[in-house]
């Protein structure tokens, strides 16, 4: 069973809640100001104190701002500004500064609302998990997940994560704890992980293909030693 106080890394914590956008990503991006017109142009209606109603490409939806196939989203105000790629300090940044010709003093909150990863393998509850405040550990993932089966191999994680356009494989030992200074163990979005089985699950297998077969050869011989007799 997982630790539930088990330490974690500073620095990864930090890095981890400063992510760097990607294609696909939808942003829910607040204005706060003294402007309530643009304001709401950005929030949209409110209920029970969340944001209902937001903008893609300059157009209301639900679901907030999408980062499309050109690395691009789409503002009031001030059109399409180049999001992938991008942290989210540095995208705070160029909005809050381009808004400023329209808007005194504004204020600009960025949050991931698709923050995802799927977890596979030996798992009791294999499946996508979604992460509303953008923050979880490998370890918090896993018991999310409902911890690992009586054969999950916890010395051999993969973790599966696109980097630049490009897949990149990390292997994480569990009962290691270098685990903590690990680029994986704070989740990005969109991280795949697997878990897979114990030989001593495949051996288990094996043996149940094994025994019915020298079972009915056992049979198969007493039959015949009473026919000869």
């Amino acid at each position: 069973m997982l630790s539930g106080n088990l330490p974690e890394s500073k620095s990864n914590f930090n890095n981890e809640f400063n992510p760097r956008f990607e294609k696909n990503d939808i942003l829910e991006i607040l204005l706060i100001s003294d402007n309530k017109e643009a304001t709401e142009l950005f929030q949209g209606r409110f209920q029970d104190g969340k944001s209902v109603t937001t903008y893609i490409s300059g157009v209301a939806a639900k679901g907030g701002f999408l980062i499309n196939q050109n690395g691009k989203i789409g503002l009031p105000y001030i059109g399409e500004v180049h999001a992938e790629g991008k942290l989210r300090s540095e995208l705070v940044l160029e909005i809050s500064t381009k808004l400023k010709e329209y808007i005194n003093n504004p204020i600009v909150q960025i949050n991931i609302l698709n923050f995802k990863i799927t977890i596979m393998g030996e798992i009791k509850q294999p499946g996508t998990i979604n992460i509303p405040n953008e923050k979880v550990t490998l370890i918090q993932a896993i018991a999310t997940a409902g911890d690992f089966t009586n054969y999950g191999n916890k010395k051999e994680i993969y973790v599966i994560r696109e980097i630049n356009g490009e897949r990149k494989e990390y292997i994480v030992n569990l009962n290691d704890k270098s685990i903590f200074q690990s680029e994986v163990y704070f989740l990005k979005q969109n991280d795949i992980i697997y878990v897979p089985a114990l030989k001593s699950k495949a051996l288990m297998s094996n043996n149940q293909l094994v025994l019915p077969f020298v079972s009915f050869t056992s049979l198969l011989l007493t039959a015949l030693n009473l026919i000869l007799k």
